[in-house]
């Protein structure tokens, strides 16, 4: 994949209990690839974005969609 293809974007919602979370877009189409779940504090969502942004790259595939 190309030079920065992806772009992480921050959102806030007040409305609710757990008010930040974070996407992975594609920039060249905006297509959303990885969602985060809500954090309570933006300090939060920001480290985990960061171990995404970091580590990534060297995760290992795991099926499991053929267990029993």
């Amino acid at each position: 994949m190309a030079e920065n293809v992806l772009q992480f974007h921050l959102y806030k919602n007040p409305n609710v209990r757990q008010p930040y979370h974070w996407t992975l877009n594609v920039m060249q189409n905006g297509e959303v690839i990885c969602t985060s779940e809500n954090y309570v504090r933006k300090e939060d969502a920001k480290h985990s974005m960061d171990l995404v942004h970091n580590h990534g790259g060297d995760a290992k595939f795991v099926d499991h969609t053929d267990e029993s």
